[in-house]
C-alpha cells in the first residue's frame, strides 16, 4: 500500500477533529488571553496539539491494524517506534498540563529530560556523525550527552518559534516534508511513514492555525512536534551504510535552531551587561543568569513585526527562509556535498548580516574584525542578500535544466561534467549579473521595465557561462541545456523580484478600511488616485470601484478594482455600494457629465472632491539687504532669478 495514503488519512482526521478540540478547549478554560507579551487581540483556545496527536495516533493504529491483516503495509518492525511513542506521550502530557495550568520552567525541563532519557534508553543515540558526507566519526562517550542536548534543544526550539499564527505549524510541515524526502532517497520506508503521518496531521491543522488563528498549537503540540522530529532525525540518519551528514538536519531545522541560540545568547549577554560583580551577591548573579531562559518579545518573528511586516507577511517570509534552507539541504545531498563549503559560508554570512539588520546588537560581540567588518564598512548588505538569493536561483535553474534535458540514467561522464562545471557557471553568472547593474535597482518598487531588465541581464550572463564551459568538452550537446537554463533562471528571478510587490499588494488589500469611495475616471489619473488611496491609510477611504463614461471599459477591472458603470448609472451604484465619496480623478472630466454627477451626489449629500497632482515651487527668500555687501546687492538686483524671487517675495509679503 502506498505510504502517502496514511498522510491523507492523518490530514482528514486532523481537519475533522480540530473544531471538536477547539470547542472542548473553550469549555475547560484552556484559552490564551490577550495582553502582556501576547500579540493576538482576542481570547483564543489552546490545546491544538491534541487534535494533531490524536489524529496521528489513530492513523498509526490503522497502520498497525493493516499490518496485522496484510503483513505488508510497511517494511520493518513497528515496534522500534516504542521509545518514540513513550517519550512523546510524556512530552504530550506535559504540554497538555502546561496549556491547562502553566508550569514552572524547571518542572518542564525535568520532564523533557525524562522523555529524552526514554529515547536514549530505547537505543536512540547519535553514535557517529559525518560532517559533509565523508567518513564517519564515532562519538564514543560523547554520544549520550550530544543526543540529550539535541533532543532537548529541538523540542524547545519549536516551542520558542510558536509565537505567530501558523508559524510553528508551517515550519514543522517544511521540516517533516524535507526529512521525509531525504529518507525516501535513502530507502527508509519506516521512518518516512512516521514523518508522513505527522506531516498529514499538521496539514489538516494548519487551516485553523494560520492567521487569523481560531486555535493555537499550544505546548501540547509544539513540544511533541519538536520531540518527534528530533528523535526521527536521529533514527533515520544512523541507518544505512552511510551516515547522513550532520549539516543536513542543521539546515532543515535552521530557523528554529538559530532563533533558540540567538535567544540564549542575547539574554545571556543582556544579563552580563546588567551584572555588577562587585555589588551583587552570588544568589543575585545566579538569578540574573537564569534570565537567559525567560520569555520575551525579541524573537526573529517579533523583530519582523517591529520592522513593519504584517502578521501574515512575517509568517510567509519565515516560511520562505525555511524552504530555502531545506532546498539547500536537499541539494547538498543530491550533489554529494560537493561545493558545500562556499554554500555554508554564504549562509553563515547572510545569517549574520540578516540578524544585524534585525537589530540584534548582542551578536556584535562575536564579530570577526576582518571579513565581516569589510562587508559592513562597504555597505554591501543589500547587494549581498540579493546575490545570495540569486545564487540559490542559479543553482535551482541549473539543476532544473539538467533534470529536464537529460533523461535517466545519467552516465558518469555527464554527471562529472555537470558537477565540475557548476562552480564555474555559478561564479560567471553572478559576476555577470553584478556587472550588468542588476543589483542597483530598488526591488520593492519594481515595475515592468525592471523585470524586463532582469531578463535582459540573464540572457548575456547565461550566454557567457555557456562560452566559458565550452573549454570543459561536455560529453553531449549543451546548447539546449543552456537555453532551458535561460528560461528557468529568468522565470525564477522575475518571480522572486515580484514577490515583494505581490505581498505589498496583498497587505494593502488586507488593510483596506474607511468610507467607500468611487473614483470618476479609470485612466492614468484614476490609477494614480487608486494607488494613493491603497498606500496611504490616513485618507480613511476605501476604493470600491471606478466610474467611467467610455463604453469600451464597462465591466472591466483596473488594478483589480471594477469599473461599475458610467455617470448615467451613478444613482444605482450609490444605492448598491453605499458610496460615501466621489473622487474626480481628471481635469478633463467637465461639462454635462460632471454636472450630472454633481447633481446626483448633491441630492444624496455625498461629498465630491477633485484629485490632481500639483507642483508647488519652493521659494528661497532673499537675505536682508543690510547683511549683503554693496557689490552683492547690485549683483542680486541684476540677476533674473533674484528678480523673480523678489517679485514672488513681494507678493507673499503683501498677501501675508
Amino acid at each position: 500500500m502506498c505510504l502517502y495514503v496514511f498522510l491523507l488519512i492523518a490530514a482528514v482526521l486532523s481537519c475533522g477533529l480540530t473544531p471538536l478540540v477547539r470547542s472542548v478547549a473553550r469549555r475547560v478554560g484552556a484559552v490564551d488571553q490577550p495582553g502582556g507579551r501576547k500579540i493576538h487581540a482576542v481570547p483564543t483556545p489552546r490545546l491544538g496539539g491534541v487534535s494533531v496527536v490524536v489524529s496521528g495516533v489513530l492513523t498509526i493504529l490503522s497502520v498497525w491494524g493493516l499490518e496485522q491483516v496484510t503483513s505488508g503495509v510497511v517494511q520493518g518492525d513497528l515496534g522500534v517506534w516504542k521509545p518514540v511513542f513513550l517519550g512523546g506521550a510524556i512530552v504530550f502530557l506535559l504540554g497538555v498540563w502546561d496549556d491547562m495550568r502553566p508550569l514552572p520552567a524547571g518542572v518542564k525541563f525535568a520532564l523533557q529530560g525524562v522523555a529524552a532519557g526514554v529515547a536514549i534508553w530505547g537505543g536512540i543515540l547519535v553514535e557517529h556523525v559525518s560532517l559533509l558526507g565523508g567518513s564517519r566519526i564515532d562519538l564514543g562517550v560523547l554520544a549520550l550527552p550530544l543526543t540529550f542536548v539535541w533532543i532537548i534543544g529541538i523540542t524547545n526550539a519549536f516551542n520558542l518559534v510558536d509565537g505567530l499564527d501558523g508559524l510553528a505549524t508551517g515550519l514543522a510541515i517544511i521540516a517533516a516534508g524535507s526529512i521525509a524526502t531525504l529518507f525516501v532517497l535513502r530507502g527508509d520506508a519506516q521512518d518516512t511513514l512516521l514523518l508522513l503521518i505527522l506531516l498529514g496531521a499538521l496539514l489538516g491543522f494548519l487551516p485553523y492555525n494560520f492567521n487569523p488563528a481560531s486555535i493555537f498549537l499550544g505546548d501540547s503540540g509544539s513540544l511533541v512536534i519538536g520531540y518527534v522530529l528530533s528523535v526521527t532525525a536521529i533514527t533515520g540518519s544512523q541507518k544505512g551504510a552511510t551516515t547522513l551528514a550532520v549539516v543536513t538536519p542543521l539546515l532543515v531545522f535552521g530557523l528554529p535552531i538559530v532563533d533558540t541560540l540567538l535567544s540564549m545568547v542575547r539574554r545571556f549577554v543582556g544579563s552580563l551587561r546588567r551584572l555588577e560583580a562587585r555589588k551583587t551577591t552570588l544568589q543575585e548573579q545566579i538569578g540574573r543568569a537564569k534570565r537567559m531562559f525567560e520569555a520575551d518579545q525579541r524573537h526573529i518573528h517579533h523583530r519582523l513585526l517591529a520592522l513593519g511586516f504584517s502578521h501574515r507577511n512575517a509568517v510567509l517570509v519565515l516560511y520562505a527562509l525555511a524552504l530555502g534552507l531545506a532546498a539547500l539541504a536537499l541539494l547538498l545531498v543530491l550533489a554529494h556535498f560537493r561545493n558545500a563549503g562556499i554554500i555554508l559560508l554564504a549562509i553563515g554570512l547572510a545569517t549574520y548580516i540578516g540578524l544585524r539588520k534585525l537589530g540584534y546588537e548582542e551578536i556584535a560581540l562575536f564579530r570577526p574584525v576582518t571579513l565581516l567588518r569589510w562587508y559592513e564598512l562597504f555597505t554591501l548588505n543589500r547587494a549581498f542578500f540579493l546575490g545570495f538569493i540569486d545564487m540559490m536561483l542559479i543553482t535551482a535553474a541549473y539543476g532544473g535544466a539538467f533534470v529536464l534535458k537529460y533523461e535517466l540514467p545519467w552516465g558518469p561522464e555527464l554527471k562529472a561534467w555537470y558537477l565540475g562545471s557548476f562552480p564555474l557557471v555559478l561564479v560567471v553568472q553572478l559576476a555577470s549579473l553584478y556587472a550588468l547593474g542588476l543589483y542597483h535597482g530598488v526591488w520593492r518598487a519594481a515595475e515592468i521595465s525592471d523585470l524586463i531588465r532582469v531578463v535582459g541581464s540573464v540572457l548575456p550572463a547565461v550566454a557567457l557561462s555557456y562560452i566559458v564551459t565550452l573549454v570543459s568538452l561536455a560529453p553531449v550537446d549543451t546548447r539546449r541545456f543552456f537555453l532551458l537554463d535561460v528560461l528557468l533562471l529568468s522565470a525564477l528571478m522575475v518571480g522572486i523580484r515580484s514577490t515583494y510587490r505581490v505581498l505589498d499588494y496583498l497587505q494593502q488589500r488586507d488593510n483596506l478600511a474607511g468610507a467607500a469611495a468611487l473614483i470618476y475616471g479609470a485612466g492614468r489619473g484614476g490609477q494614480l488616485v487608486l494607488r494613493e488611496l491603497l498606500q496611504n491609510p490616513r485618507f480613511r477611504l476605501r476604493p470600491i470601484g471606478f466610474l467611467d463614461d467610455d463604453p469600451r471599459l464597462q465591466g472591466r477591472r483596473v488594478n483589480g478594482i471594477p469599473i461599475r458603470g458610467a455617470v448615467a448609472d451613478l444613482s444605482a451604484i450609490i444605492k448598491a455600494q453605499s458610496v460615501s465619496y466621489l473622487i474626480v480623478a481628471s481635469r478633463s472630466i467637465n461639462g454635462d457629465h460632471l454636472h450630472q454627477a454633481l447633481s446626483v451626489c448633491q441630492e444624496r449629500h455625498i461629498p465630491v472632491v477633485r484629485a490632481h497632482l500639483k507642483l508647488d515651487p519652493i521659494i528661497l527668500k532673499p537675505k536682508r539687504a543690510k547683511s549683503l555687501p554693496p557689490a552683492a546687492r547690485s549683483d542680486a538686483a541684476t540677476s533674473p532669478w533674484q528678480r523673480t524671487v523678489a517679485k514672488q517675495y513681494g507678493k507673499e509679503s503683501r498677501t501675508g
